[in-house]
């Protein structure tokens, strides 16, 4: 777990400079990919499948991770929206952010309450049950580590 909090820190510190947009979009995929791989690992560790269990649960996680991938993708332009505006950031655009980003919080919960439900239809409910104990944590070290790493909306009066 050690390794993908250290990938997510590389992530977020390469969005949160304020040249954000002369940080490359490959690199951001690349880190994305380290994270991918890191919290597949974390999955394979820490939840025990039989063969058959695993044959009916990779390909459903895959999927999963396909549609999250997709939703994180659009919470990173986001967070660039918001980086890139830091200093001239109006209430209307504040707005706009905030909308945006509790619409893919709600997203990332359908998205998750969808994959469950698919699971339990084929898994025994202490599988799913541990992959979302595992999700979610990969999900709230991934969100900690972003918290840190964000700047506040600055204060208007201040320059």
């Amino acid at each position: 777990m050690r390794k993908i909090l250290i990938i997510s820190m590389f992530i977020l510190s390469a969005l949160s400079t304020v040249n954000a947009q002369f940080f490359k979009e490959s690199d951001v995929d690349i880190y994305k990919k380290d994270v991918a791989k890191q919290a597949e690992s974390i999955v394979k560790e820490n939840l025990d499948l039989t063969k058959d269990q695993a044959k009916i649960f990779w390909p459903i996680y895959n999927e999963y991770h396909k549609k999250t991938d997709a939703v994180l993708d659009e919470e990173l332009k986001v967070l660039e929206d918001y980086l890139m505006n830091y200093y001239i950031l109006d209430d209307e655009k504040a707005k706009e952010l905030v909308v945006k980003s509790i619409n893919l919080k709600i997203k990332r919960i359908d998205l998750q309450k969808e994959y469950l439900s698919k699971m339990a239809e084929v898994l025994p409910a202490t599988v799913v049950g541990k992959f979302y104990q595992i999700d979610n944590r990969i999900n709230l070290m991934i969100n900690q580590q972003s918290t840190d790493r964000i700047p506040l909306v600055r204060d208007q009066d201040k320059n």
